[in-house]
């Protein structure tokens, strides 16, 4: 193409040219008798002016222009159409594009400087789609109804299962109530007023397996305005053996070993009191002494919480002992931090600290101080936040192989308990241990990354095994892809799209124990919290300040009039030329 130059209708090109040059030539052969007669250059001349007009006109040219000024309006789910009126009345010219997650608008965006987008925005999936243009956010108002929401999805037969979140604007003496999946009320609280209000709702499961229950919000008179599901597995509960090492007795381990043991969990602790010596406590346990940490004695063990002395202390041959159970056998390493700790070398520790003064910490969405050492963690792709109260600095796990090894840099949690804070202390321990609790089917451990899969969208997930020839299948038993871990070759990441509402399954080829379920979403369900969250996504990735144009090229049509006058032009004188002739 000429430089600046193109066609509309580049796939047409070749057939285009060489049907004209047949043309031009079928030309050249029937006047080539008339040569003589002078008007043969001439007419053929005029012949290849009209088939070249002729093949514009088919091609259709364009010119590259720049342009520095169209800018786009995307209308997402729940915009306001005042507000899009009130936009185009002010941005003169904007090209109004609708968004749907299922559809591309690439194409659209190629010749538009700036992007408006209004409404609930983008689904976080689809940012990648405005990353080379640059757009502002015009977000919603956040929706009435329930814009928080937790509860554990996988709980152990006993557990209570807590619902907590928060609701925004609430019709005054309305109700929330929990409902178990045949409808029947577990837990309930009355709005008093239309203000934010927080709400925890609570029941103690009694049955295994999967069952949906539901968050219904009911008028005064008890009639029901919207009802929400909540996915729960409940698993039977297996014993979760756990080993302590101290060097010496801590108030810390005295708490923890009580909180364990009041949680059944079954609790061998090791005080050293002299060197070689020790006394042993056991919980909910028969009584089985420790001296030798080999592979085969870490075996009986889920997690291993030790002490920065003992572990320090360890030769190369029990730490080397520790390292193979945690990344063969799925153990998990909880090491209790002191100053010493912090000073060691992600060589020694695991992890890299750095000193930032800060010796309290408030937990997030509540109103507790919790003392902390001076450091904080320099977070890196080998390490994992665990999510305490919405504080993802306080406490991080390193993946080593199929088990993990974590540490906190909160100091003397156990007083949470002397202030009577028991719920806070449970939430920390339950929350670090369910991290490092070696998996107990022993071949695959699944985590969804998608916190409401919805039918047609992407779900994402991981597993982590130690098996070399594995093969995933989705619900439809279609093979999911799976891309492995470059660092962490026992980690595999994959995202499937679910075509069923309700409870889907992946599965490992030719093994069901392994299987996973999760729980599809209806597209209306939780629309005040899904719209919240979208809410909040956008306006972190976009923000609302106004953002430069950029420019872009872009292929203006040329106007076609002159190759019609042209090939016109040229048609009359081929017609009159031979009548010419005649004459004279």
């Amino acid at each position: 193409m000429i430089d600046g130059f193109s066609f509309a209708q580049k796939e047409l090109l070749i057939p285009v040219i060489l049907g004209s040059l047949l043309v031009f030539v079928a030309f050249l052969v029937k006047e080539w008798n008339t040569r003589s007669s002078g008007r043969f250059a001439l007419n053929s001349v005029v012949a290849l002016v009209t088939v070249l007009a002729l093949m514009c006109i088919i091609l259709e040219p364009t010119k590259e222009v720049e342009i520095q000024h169209q800018q786009g309006l995307l209308l997402t789910s729940g915009f306001v159409k005042e507000q899009q009126d009130s936009l185009v009345r002010v941005y003169k010219g904007l090209e109004i594009l609708e968004y749907n997650p299922k559809k591309s608008i690439r194409g659209s965006l190629d010749s538009l400087t700036s992007v408006l987008v209004i409404g609930n925005g983008l689904e976080e999936f689809d940012f990648y789609k405005l990353d080379s243009i640059p757009t502002t956010y015009l977000p919603n108002e956040v929706p009435s109804g329930i814009t928080r929401l937790k509860f554990t999805q996988q709980l152990n037969l006993g557990e209570d299962l807590i619902v907590k979140g928060e609701y925004d604007q609430p019709k005054k003496s309305s109700f929330l109530v929990l409902q178990d999946s045949r409808g029947n009320g577990l837990d309930s609280l009355q709005f008093s007023d239309a203000s934010i209000l927080d709400f925890s709702l609570t029941t103690v499961p009694k049955v295994s397996g999967n069952f949906v229950y539901q968050l219904a919000e009911k008028d005064s008179l008890g009639n029901r305005i919207e009802t929400n599901p909540i996915p729960i597995t409940i698993q039977e509960k297996e014993p979760v053996r756990i080993l302590i090492l101290n060097t010496f007795p801590t108030f810390e381990t005295k708490y923890l070993k009580n909180f364990l043991a009041d949680e059944s969990y079954e609790v061998t602790v090791r005080n050293q009191l002299t060197k070689g010596k020790y006394k042993f406590e056991y919980f909910n346990t028969k009584a089985s002494p420790i001296y030798q940490f080999t592979l085969e004695s870490l075996k009986q063990y889920d997690a291993v919480i030790v002490d920065t002395e003992t572990n320090f202390n360890f030769g190369k041959s029990v730490k080397n002992n520790f390292e193979n159970s945690i990344r063969e056998n799925g153990l998990g390493l909880f090491v209790q931090p002191s100053e010493l700790f912090f000073n060691l070398g992600a060589s020694t520790s695991y992890f890299d600290f750095k000193r930032d003064g800060i010796t309290e910490v408030q937990l997030s969405g509540n109103s507790i101080s919790l003392e902390k050492y001076p450091y904080n963690f320099n977070e890196g792709i080998t390490i994992t936040p665990i999510n305490i109260y919405n504080s993802k600095n306080l406490a991080f796990y390193k993946q080593l192989g199929l088990g993990r090894v974590a540490t906190t840099t909160l100091l003397n949690s156990y007083q949470l308990l002397l202030k009577g804070d028991n719920e806070v202390y449970k939430s920390i321990w339950t929350q670090i241990l369910d991290k490092i609790v070696k998996s107990k089917d022993g071949v695959v451990d699944w985590e969804s990354n998608t916190a409401f899969p919805k039918e047609g969208d992407p779900f994402k997930f991981e597993l982590r095994t130690n098996l070399e020839e594995i093969s995933v299948f989705n619900h439809e038993g279609n093979r999911v892809p799976l891309l492995q871990n470059s660092t962490v070759p026992f980690k595999y990441s994959a995202t499937t799209y679910p075509k069923k509402k309700g409870w889907n399954t992946l599965a490992m080829e030719g093994d069901s124990t392994t299987s996973f379920s999760y729980y599809v979403y209806d597209a209306n369900d939780w629309g005040s919290l899904r719209a919240s969250k979208k809410i909040a996504a956008n306006k972190k990735q976009f923000g609302n300040d106004p953002k430069e144009n950029r420019t872009v090229m872009v292929d203006r049509p040329i106007s076609p009039i002159l190759f019609y006058i042209l090939f016109l032009l040229g048609l009359g004188w081929l017609w009159l030329s031979p009548k010419l002739s005649a004459e004279n």
